[in-house]
């Protein structure tokens, strides 16, 4: 090869090698290019993101629970409260991986983690784990082992992540014993994370769960507080109060949740330098209730007592639809006990309906106590006014539809109406007031109109129709119109306190954490619906009711009871010639409004028998409802220690209230 072939060759080698090194410092250049504008695009542009990115590694925000408010009776005994207690759930991602899994069985295998992974494949290490793990947590969460692995391997079967609730409600000493015996088991160490704590599988969270210390039936007064089951394709909503003064009050019962910031450090665990702000938890506000415990136990007994003494009447003799006893104080209106017997509910089904405010029914001649009132009150007539009946028994007349009575006499004063129970009587009064002022005077005492009880569902009742005269002809002696329990009492209330009406109430006043009052609740301002005298007047009557006309089975040998009879057909509505036509041909209601003691009452009450079928007493309110209202009577004075107005007989009593068990618990539970 000549020198010039050499030349050439080493010149184009050069410029070969000059275009290599030449390319290599353009992709130098470009690659160091490329990571600083990369570099500069992190500083800059994307800053704001990964500082967020390493706060929120590094900051936690921990939820602090809200107690719900407590429940207690007019004695402050607890009915409803909040006890802390723990969550206790399984995370399904756990048991998918094999790492973790060989982690947690390493000490009760007695094998190293790595050998274990490859012994055994992840379904193996899946059934060693919940076999081991449902031998010592099931019996503390209180179901078997059989029943821990099903409930699992069923979620899991339909999910491979999430979490499988094991417990709602399990007690701090539980949580705590769980935590202590799988630790003891080798089956892992309990660690804190945000709001919760972790051990394995386990997830620990805090909560409260609502109890319900009473061992009463009171589900109709204070209800429940729980979760509803949510309608096809709808979510599961948050628990809330269900029936009862839980759901009434459910907005003020309810607390606020706080929360609480912190730093934590790469391993999760808190720096205490770097707390943050605290937002405290605001509890939820406790009620104080008219009711009283001790004495709702007192009228359970008394309508659960089976015998056979003579002139009493016991609940499995009447063979009943269903029995109401409400008794309430008239000096504050407030509600003592609210009792309800029926075949449907019980102790797997209780009741979550109050009668006092949705319970309808014809209350028959107790009404007549309110339309003798307004009478009385209209100044047409006075005590001794003499009202022409009917001698047989029967009043007929061209503008009405006859008119019955059980008792027939010719005559008789306002009083002798209200003893003896006169259909013809009453109407005869309600006449004197013509149908408008009659309507006014029904719904001044409260009837067909809501009262403001504290439930969550009032019925308002309603009489036939309009009023017309045909239709006092009825209302007035209590057909052809129905009332709630809490407006009869409420009317009774009017007749106690001297014509002026209050309506009956359950709730009493806000309390704080203590069960020291704080703020008391609205109350309706008493108004005169007819005047002291004529009011006076028939609490008169109704002592002669029970000491000799339709309630004298109700008469007491320890105290002097004021009352009235009630016995009524149920209102038919049929279709005949065409056309929906009432009768009230239907069951019997049978009841009874008293008070008591007489010169100072101290208890009023109403007793409703729905539908006897028993036979062993005669179907009337005098013989059914009035003898049972007694014995309640009697044994709530005893309860109250209200002394005796006449010297009693040597008989053994019920316990005072100082002295009488309550099944409850009398203080809150701890926080």
């Amino acid at each position: 090869m000549s020198d010039s072939d050499l030349a050439s060759e080493a010149a184009s080698s050069d410029r070969s090698l000059q275009w290599r090194a030449g390319m290599v410092s353009l992709g130098v250049v470009s690659l160091f290019s490329l990571l600083s504008w990369r570099l500069i695009h992190l500083q800059v542009e994307r800053h704001d993101h990964f500082q967020a990115v390493l706060e929120e590694s590094h900051h936690r925000r921990q939820e602090l629970s809200a107690s719900r408010g407590d429940i207690l009776d007019t004695r402050g005994r607890v009915l409803a409260c909040d006890e802390p207690v723990q969550q206790v759930t399984l995370e399904l991602g756990f048991l998918q991986t094999g790492a973790a899994l060989a982690d947690a069985l390493a000490v009760v295998e007695g094998m190293k983690a790595r050998d274990l992974r490859h012994a055994f494949s992840l379904e193996e290490l899946q059934n060693r784990y919940l076999s081991h793990m449902g031998r010592v947590a099931a019996p503390v969460l209180g179901m078997t082992d059989g029943e821990f692995q099903a409930r699992i391997r069923a979620r899991l079967a339909s999910r491979s992540n999430g979490e499988v609730f094991l417990s709602k409600d399990l007690s701090i000493s539980g949580a705590l014993q769980l935590r202590e015996s799988l630790e003891a088991a080798g089956l892992g160490t309990f660690r804190e994370s945000r709001n919760r704590g972790k051990l394995g599988a386990l997830i620990f969270q805090n909560g409260f769960a609502r109890r319900y210390p009473a061992d009463l039936p009171l589900s109709h007064i204070v209800g429940f507080f729980g979760e509803t089951k949510p309608a096809p394709g709808e979510e599961a909503k948050p628990a809330r109060g269900v029936a009862g003064v839980e759901r009434f009050f459910q907005e003020d019962l309810t607390g606020t949740p706080g929360r609480r910031d912190l730093e934590v450090d790469g391993w999760g665990n808190e720096i205490p330098a770097y707390r943050g702000q605290i937002t405290p938890a605001r509890n939820g506000r406790g009620l104080r209730l008219s009711l009283d415990l001790g004495l709702q136990g007192v009228v359970e007994a008394a309508m659960d007592e089976v015998g056979a003494a003579e002139g009493e009447v016991y609940l499995e003799d009447l063979r009943a639809e269903r029995v109401v006893v409400v008794l309430f104080d008239p000096a504050t209106m407030g509600v003592r006990a609210i009792a309800c017997r029926d075949p449907k509910h019980g102790p797997e089904h209780p009741l979550l309906s109050n009668p006092v405010t949705e319970m309808l029914y014809e209350p028959g001649s107790t009404i007549k106590i309110v339309t003798a009132a307004g009478a009385l009150s209209s100044g047409k007539l006075n005590a001794q006014s003499r009202i022409e009946l009917a001698a047989s028994g029967v009043y007929d007349d061209d503008d009405i539809t006859p008119i019955h009575d059980e008792h027939a006499m010719a005559s008789g004063t306002v009083e002798d109406i209200i003893v003896h129970s006169s259909n013809i009587g009453a109407y005869k009064l309600g006449r004197l007031l013509g149908p408008q002022r009659f309507e006014e005077l029904i719904r001044s005492f409260g009837f067909c109109r809501a009262t403001g009880f504290e439930s969550p569902s009032e019925s308002r009742g309603s009489f036939a129709g309009k009023m017309t005269l045909q239709t006092l002809s009825r209302v007035a002696f209590g057909n052809a119109i129905t009332v709630t329990p809490a407006q009869m009492c409420g009317a009774l209330g009017a007749i106690i306190n001297g014509g002026s009406y209050r309506p009956l109430h359950l709730a009493e006043t806000w309390v704080d954490e203590s069960g020291q009052a704080v703020e008391g609740l609205p109350r309706v301002q008493g108004r005169q619906v007819v005047s002291a005298a004529a009011a006076q007047t028939v609490r008169r009557a109704m002592l002669e009711v029970v000491e000799q006309g339709t309630g004298k089975p109700g008469r007491s040998e320890l105290f002097q009871i004021g009352g009235k009879t009630g016995t009524a057909r149920k209102a038919v509505t049929a279709l005949k010639d065409g056309k929906l036509r009432t009768t009230y041909q239907g069951d019997l209601i049978c009841s009874f409004i008293g008070f008591l003691p007489a010169d100072q009452p101290k208890l009023g009450g109403l007793v409703i028998i729905d539908t006897p079928r028993g036979t062993k007493h005669a179907h009337f309110g005098g013989r059914m409802a009035a003898p049972l209202f007694r014995r309640i009577a009697e044994r709530a004075m005893a309860y109250y220690e209200i002394p005796a107005q006449f010297p009693p007989k040597a008989s053994l009593q019920p316990q005072a209230a100082n002295s009488t068990p309550v099944k409850a618990n009398p203080r809150p539970f701890p926080r």
